[in-house]
C-alpha cells in the first residue's frame, strides 16, 4: 500500500463540555458573551442574531432564509445595517444551521435549542511557521457545549507521518509562542488564582496548615496577579486573520519560564474556563453552579480533501491507502502494523467515514474532471460544513449521554437525578428519532459503540434506580415520622374531646363532691388510658396479621 501524501485537508478541533446545569438562559448568556468582548455577534437556532453595530450598540436582526426545506440552498437578505465581519460570522452559523435541518428535519427535530458564536482566533508560532485557528462556540439549553477549532490549510504535499504529527496530534506540539485574546486570558486567571498554589502546598492529599502556609499562599497568588497584569499590559501583537486585525497578547507569565507547557491544550483550558463561566442558569437552584465543569471529551475532525493519487471509488482507495487511514485512526506515524480499518459509516460514494474514540475523518473522494484545488469546485464549503454538523451531532449526543451516566452515579441533587434518569431511560428513542437518515442514525450508534457511551447506560440506570429507591425510602421514612408526630397530636386532641363529651360528664353525676379541676383531670387520664388501650389492641392486630 501507499502512503498517503496530503495537499488539502480542514480539521475541526471539537470539545464537547458538560456543565454542571441542565438549564440554560440563552439569552442572558448571550449577553454575558457580548459584554465580555470575546465575540461581536451571537445566533440562535430560531435565527433570531444579536450583534454589537458599529457604534458599540446592541442590535437584532431576524434572519429569514427562502427556500424549501429540500433545497440545496438558502437565499439570505440581511440588513444594510449589519456590517460585514458580522454578516461573514452569521454566514457560516447559518451554513451549519442548514446542514443540521438536514440532518434532524423541522417537524421531528430534538435537539434543545443553542447559540453559536465566533470566538476571537489562536496563532500558534513554531520557528517561522504561524498557525491559525479559528474557534466557535455553541452552547445548547441544556448545559452541553461544544468549542471547535478550526484549520483549513493548502499543501504542496504533507507525508502522512508529518500529518499525523502536526495536525493529527496538534495538542502533542510544543510552540515557541502562543497568542490567545488578552481577555479571556484574565478572565481565566481570575477564576484560577483564587484557588491556586493550594495543592502544592499540601503532603499526601492534605493540606498543610499554619500561618506561615497562608501567608506564603496569599503571596505567590499576588506574585501570579502581578506578572498577569505586567503581561497583559503590554500593547500585545496585531495578526490579520482574514479581513480582520486582532490584537493578541502572548500567553501570560510565559516569557521568564522556559519549561512552560506550550501546548494547544492549554488555548483549550483557557477558552473552556472563560466560557463556561459567562454561562447563566434558567433555575435558581443551578445558578451556583453555573460556570462549574462536569465532564469533557475532545476528539478532531478530519477532512482529507486531496491528496496524492486520490481514487474516484472505495474499492481503490482501501486498496492504495487503507493501512494509511488505519495510522490517522491510530494517531500513530510510528506503526508498521496498525489495526484492522473499521467500518465505513458512509454508504455513498462520495467520501468514507471511519470513526474511533480518538478521530473522526472524513476521506473524500475525487472524480477523474475535478480541479485540483478543492475550493475551486462549488460544494466543497458545503460538504465540509455537513461533515461539521454531523460530528457536532455525535459529540452532542455522546456527551449529553455519559453527563447523565456521571450524574446518575453521583448526584449532587434530587433535580440532577432525574433529569439524568430521564435521558438515560429515553436513549434508544432519542437515536432512533435523532436524524431523518438511517445512515447517521447507524453512524451514531456505532460511534457511541467505539468511545464505550453505550456499555455505561445500563450500569448507570442501575445507579439511578438506586439513588432514587434510596431517595423514596428516605422520604418516606421521613413521612412515617411525621405521620407518627401527627397521629400523637390527633390522639391527643381526641382524648380531649373524649374526656369533655363523655367522662366528665359521667364524673360529675357519679362524684359530686369532686372540684372541676379533679374532675377535669380525671375525665383526661381515663380518656388518655382509653385511647391508649384501643391503640395497643389495634397495633397487636396488625403485628398478628403481618405475620
Amino acid at each position: 500500500m501507499d502512503s498517503m501524501e496530503i495537499r488539502q485537508f480542514n480539521c475541526f478541533y471539537n470539545y464537547a463540555i458538560g456543565l454542571n446545569l441542565t438549564e440554560v438562559d440563552l439569552v442572558k448568556t448571550s449577553k454575558n458573551l457580548l459584554k465580555s468582548g470575546f465575540t461581536k455577534a451571537i445566533c440562535f437556532s430560531d435565527l433570531k442574531a444579536i450583534y454589537i453595530d458599529e457604534d458599540g450598540k446592541s442590535q437584532v436582526e431576524w434572519i429569514r432564509p427562502e427556500g424549501r426545506q429540500w433545497d440545496s440552498s438558502w437565499n439570505i437578505k440581511f440588513s444594510d445595517k449589519v456590517p460585514s465581519d458580522i454578516v461573514h460570522d452569521l454566514a457560516y452559523c447559518l451554513e451549519l444551521s442548514f446542514q443540521e435541518q438536514r440532518i434532524e428535519g423541522v417537524e421531528s427535530k430534538r435537539s434543545p435549542l443553542y447559540l453559536r458564536a465566533a470566538l476571537p482566533p489562536v496563532v500558534l508560532v513554531k520557528d517561522d511557521e504561524e498557525t491559525v485557528l479559528f474557534p466557535w462556540l455553541k452552547i445548547y439549553s441544556d448545559g452541553v457545549m461544544i468549542l471547535s477549532f478550526q484549520i483549513d490549510s493548502s499543501l504542496e504535499g504533507m507525508d502522512e507521518s508529518d500529518f499525523i504529527k502536526s495536525v493529527v496530534n496538534i495538542f502533542q506540539r510544543y510552540f515557541d509562542q502562543i497568542f490567545v485574546h488578552g481577555e479571556l486570558q484574565r478572565l481565566d486567571a481570575e477564576l484560577l488564582i483564587p484557588e491556586a498554589f493550594t495543592s502544592d502546598l499540601s503532603l499526601g492529599g492534605q493540606k498543610i496548615k499554619g500561618w506561615r502556609s497562608t501567608r506564603l499562599i496569599k503571596k505567590l497568588r499576588a506574585e501570579s496577579r502581578r506578572k498577569l497584569d505586567e503581561s497583559l499590559a503590554s500593547e500585545g501583537r496585531e495578526f490579520e486573520v482574514g479581513d480582520e486585525l486582532w490584537l493578541l497578547h502572548h500567553i501570560a507569565c510565559a516569557d521568564d519560564e522556559d519549561g512552560w507547557e506550550s501546548t494547544f491544550d492549554l488555548c483549550r483550558s483557557i477558552y473552556v474556563n472563560a466560557i463556561s463561566s459567562l454561562v447563566a442558569s434558567t433555575s435558581k437552584d443551578d445558578r451556583a453552579n453555573s460556570g462549574e465543569l462536569l465532564m469533557w471529551q475532545g476528539r478532531p475532525s478530519v477532512s482529507i480533501m486531496r491528496f496524492k493519487d486520490q481514487p474516484d471509488n472505495k474499492q481503490d482507495l482501501y486498496k492504495k491507502f487503507g493501512l494509511s487511514m488505519s495510522r490517522f485512526l491510530m494517531r500513530s506515524q510510528g506503526s508498521t502494523n496498525p489495526v484492522e480499518l473499521p467500518p465505513d459509516l458512509r454508504i455513498f460514494d462520495d467520501y468514507a467515514l471511519h470513526g474511533n474514540r480518538a478521530l473522526l475523518i472524513w476521506t473524500w473522494l475525487r472524480e477523474s474532471n475535478s480541479p485540483d484545488d478543492a475550493w475551486e469546485e462549488r460544494n466543497t464549503g458545503a460538504r465540509v460544513f455537513e461533515n461539521q454538523a454531523r460530528a457536532e451531532h455525535f459529540e452532542y449526543l455522546n456527551l449529553k449521554i455519559a453527563r447523565a451516566c456521571a450524574v446518575a452515579c453521583s448526584p449532587s441533587s434530587d433535580e440532577s437525578l432525574i433529569a439524568a434518569y430521564k435521558v438515560l431511560s429515553s436513549v434508544e428513542s432519542t437515536l432512533h428519532t435523532s436524524s431523518q437518515a438511517g445512515e447517521i442514525i447507524d453512524a451514531v450508534n456505532y460511534l457511541l459503540e467505539s468511545v464505550g457511551t453505550k456499555n455505561l447506560i445500563t450500569d448507570a440506570k442501575e445507579r439511578a434506580r438506586w439513588h432514587l429507591d434510596e431517595r423514596r425510602y428516605l422520604n418516606d421514612k421521613s413521612r412515617s415520622h411525621i405521620d407518627r408526630w401527627l397521629a400523637v397530636l390527633f390522639g391527643f386532641i381526641g382524648s380531649t374531646g373524649l374526656a369533655d363529651l363523655v367522662i366528665h360528664p359521667y364524673l360529675k353525676g357519679t362524684f359530686t363532691k369532686w372540684s372541676d379541676f379533679q374532675l377535669g383531670l380525671s375525665a383526661f387520664v381515663l380518656a388518655l388510658l382509653t385511647v391508649g388501650v384501643f391503640v395497643f389492641v389495634i397495633e397487636g392486630v396488625n403485628k398478628l396479621w403481618s405475620k
